[in-house]
């Protein structure tokens, strides 16, 4: 399976910006995001390495069939110009986004079962 070919899952995050103000270009007032993640640094991280665990999962389940990115976008430099940022920071959905081959499919959470089974309907398919 060329890299191409391959299922390609996104998750999106947008942890909390430092105390210098937001990050979401929001203009820095004094907002949560609504997000009690922001608050706890270990939160921050953990979606990370949610992220981490669940490619080893998919991996272990499709072997060289799937990669998963993570992407803080409000870190990332491909960060400001993402329709996802947006999203994010209009607060109509809730971190993490998850995007399975460019399409919106979670909001909130990392769904593994969920997320493993759209995958392989999206294989069987294939």
């Amino acid at each position: 399976m060329s890299p191409r070919d391959m299922v390609q899952v996104t998750i999106y995050d947008a942890p909390a910006a430092g105390a210098a103000g937001c990050a979401c270009g929001c203009g820095g007032h004094d907002h949560d995001h609504g997000l009690p993640e922001d608050r706890d640094p270990v939160a921050r991280v953990s979606m990370e390495l949610q992220a981490r665990a669940l490619a080893l999962t998919l991996e272990a389940a499709f072997p060289g069939m799937v990669q998963v990115e993570y992407l803080n976008v409000l870190q990332d430099p491909r960060g400001r110009g993402l329709p996802q940022t947006a999203l994010l920071c209009s607060l109509a959905y809730p971190t993490p986004l998850v995007y399975i081959n460019g399409r919106g499919r979670f909001a909130g959470a990392l769904p593994v079962d969920r997320i493993r089974e759209e995958i392989a309907k999206i294989l069987e398919m294939a």
